[in-house]
């Protein structure tokens, strides 16, 4: 009888076990935005402006305003390409910092494709840069891959060091082999301008947005890109084996997984999504590489990941805030005094809170996993598993 009712509490328990923790998740999510929203008040109040007034402007901006969303969703596109990267490393224990660099080396790649395969006929032309640019992404991040796996060097290091050289790389290409100077001109040094099939097709028009935030339909490939490392990361085999070799090099081992192999893999996934986030630059918003690039995307995409704990899903929701909040800089700085330094200390309030929350219902999270498991196994009670639980 014991053994037949058994099952029923195992099934019982783990049903149990993930019902508490979405919801804890969801109260650690709460109450890190209410500890953000308090601490940037009191800065706000000590700076000597309204809390409401500042929380209005950002929120104007990002929602109110002509286009505000169209923005926000612009901002957001490459940062989902950029957590992602980050993300799906640190799955496996690694910490790719080098998105900033891979994504530069793409940018030049998928810019010699738009010029030098403009033969190339229709849609093919842009399809035939984005794999240029994926491909230069995963070149890049092979390198710290390899030295990791056959020297043991720390991706970190490698990853920083690379991140100089990739800047360099992309000085010496547009001064030489992409070097475009029309006579009489004087443009920023850049690329020739980029075949209008290399570029990426307008999605604000049909979502009712005007053609000012450049809202292409490289956002539905990022929310696509999310879904796909999600299910990568859950339910494929090499996406446990990553999970497995994160959380435990020593026991991944003994169970026969190649260490070494997993970890090429996973940089090469993360370098074609960081070969992905300057695409938004350079095929949507300005149509040719110039050396004024944005930069730093890679390092905020490592900031979003940490916000969203490095779950594919949730980094959609991260990314957006970050474009909100990116957004609302604008409007702190038109109708406030608060200085637009307000913003990066909010974000970093913000991640801290998240890292310290999600921290605490962890720990109980355990603690009701293994009191329910004592109930399942007959050491407690199930009155008394339960008032522990509760308190």
């Amino acid at each position: 009888m014991s053994h037949a009712i058994a099952p029923e509490l195992d099934r019982s328990t783990e049903r149990s076990v993930r019902r508490d923790a979405i919801v804890a998740q969801a109260r650690a999510v709460g109450l890190a935005a209410l500890i953000a929203i308090v601490a940037g008040s009191l800065i706000i109040v000590i700076y000597g402006e309204n809390p409401i007034a500042v929380y209005g402007a950002i929120l104007r901006f990002a929602f109110v305003r002509t286009d505000g969303l169209a923005y926000v969703l612009a901002f957001a596109t490459p940062l989902i390409f950029s957590a992602l990267a980050v993300s799906v490393c640190f799955k496996a224990g690694l910490f790719n910092i080098g998105v900033e660099g891979q994504y530069i080396v793409a940018m030049v790649f998928a810019a010699w494709a738009a010029v030098n395969l403009d033969f190339i006929p229709g849609p093919l032309l842009l399809l035939a840069t984005l794999l240029f640019a994926m491909i230069g992404g995963v070149i890049y991040a092979l390198i710290p891959a390899v030295l990791k796996v056959k020297t043991g060097a720390h991706e970190v290091v490698t990853t920083i060091m690379l991140n100089g050289i990739a800047v360099q790389f992309i000085g010496w290409a547009l001064r030489g082999p992409l070097k475009y100077k029309p006579p009489g001109a004087n443009l920023d040094v850049q690329t020739a301008p980029f075949p209008s099939n290399a570029l990426v097709p307008d999605l604000g028009g049909l979502l009712g947005f005007g053609s000012a935030p450049h809202l292409s339909w490289l956002l539905p490939i990022a929310l696509a890109a999310a879904v796909v490392m999600w299910l990568f990361v859950k339910r494929t085999r090499l996406g446990y084996e990553a999970r497995a070799v994160g959380a435990s090099p020593g026991s991944a081992r003994a169970g026969g997984i190649s260490i070494g192999a997993v970890q090429v893999k996973v940089f090469v996934i993360s370098g074609a999504l960081a070969g992905l986030v300057g695409m938004q630059q350079i095929l949507a918003d300005d149509g040719y590489l110039a050396q004024s690039y944005e930069a730093l995307l890679g390092f905020t995409g490592i900031a979003v990941a940490f916000l969203a704990r490095t779950n594919a899903l949730a980094i959609i929701v991260s990314a957006f805030l970050w474009g909100v909040l990116a957004r609302g800089e604008i409007g702190l700085q038109i109708e406030t005094d608060m200085p637009r330094e307000f913003i990066i200390i909010f974000q970093g309030i913000l991640i801290f809170a998240v890292v310290v929350t999600y921290e605490l219902a962890r720990r109980r999270l355990k603690a009701r996993q293994l009191q329910l498991e004592a109930v399942a196994e007959g050491v407690l009670p199930p009155s008394e598993g339960a008032a522990d639980a509760a308190r």
